[in-house]
């Protein structure tokens, strides 16, 4: 059977992240500054008629203490910002993991809590997984 599954090429990757995985992976990119904010994840599903609903991750950074000017630099240098919309924060995180050709195909939320559902085109996959 391995024969014939090793002509077929796959059209897409999906992969089923748990929203507090994606917060520790958020607070590893932060390094340093995971200890001066606090991190909130959540998303939003925007419909748009007659096409599939947009899912958009929302990363709201909350200073803990009045941060200093050194503080405020440990932030930036990890590409998130406090200042900037969470919608922006999530983008930058999804697209430090996935990179850029990735879907955001469904949120749902379970008895574990919430989840995303990501889909990439396996072309894309397969150059970042074999460089």
């Amino acid at each position: 059977m391995t024969d014939y599954l090793s002509r077929i090429e796959p059209e897409e990757v999906r992969f089923f992240m748990d929203v507090s995985e994606f917060k520790s992976i958020v607070l590893e990119m932060l390094g340093e500054a995971r200890h001066i904010v606090q991190v909130e994840v959540s998303y939003e599903i925007v419909e748009n008629p007659g096409t599939s609903p947009l899912i958009r991750p929302m990363i709201q950074l909350t200073e803990i203490s009045r941060l200093t000017e050194e503080d405020r630099h440990k932030v930036l240098q990890s590409g998130f910002s406090i200042d900037r919309e969470p919608f922006d924060n999530g983008d930058y995180a999804m697209e430090q993991i996935f990179g850029t050709e990735y879907t955001i195909a469904h949120a749902e939320e379970d008895d574990d809590g919430a989840f995303f559902t990501i889909e990439m085109p396996y072309r894309y996959y397969s150059a970042l997984a074999n460089p």
